[in-house]
């Protein structure tokens, strides 16, 4: 997972020196998403499909720039929620059903 995120780090790092912080949420998104993406072979592979929504949500993302804090909240916010309550759903609730 770290090499897609250092190297989308950097890259935002270089958008930013070039005042092009127009990009920063979409990239930092889709950055995300394919560092995800790329974990998933070593972890659950329902990481997978967060992944792809983060990838997806930072291309649409790209079509509404200065919107940027919206995507993010949905990205990292909502996204990170609907996720946790599925893992839990699928993983955990019938562990604690039986306790």
């Amino acid at each position: 997972m770290v090499i897609p995120l250092v190297a989308g780090g950097l890259f935002i790092l270089g958008m930013l020196q070039y005042d092009e912080w127009r990009f920063v949420a979409p990239a930092s998104l889709i950055f995300y998403g394919l560092a995800l993406l790329n974990a998933s072979k070593y972890t659950l592979t329902d990481i997978r499909y967060l992944g792809l929504c983060e990838i997806l949500l930072g291309l649409i993302s790209m079509e509404w720039i200065g919107h940027g804090l919206y995507f993010w909240a949905i990205g990292f916010g909502i996204l990170h929620i609907v996720y946790g309550i599925v893992m839990w759903w699928k993983y955990e609730r019938n562990s604690r059903m039986v306790s």
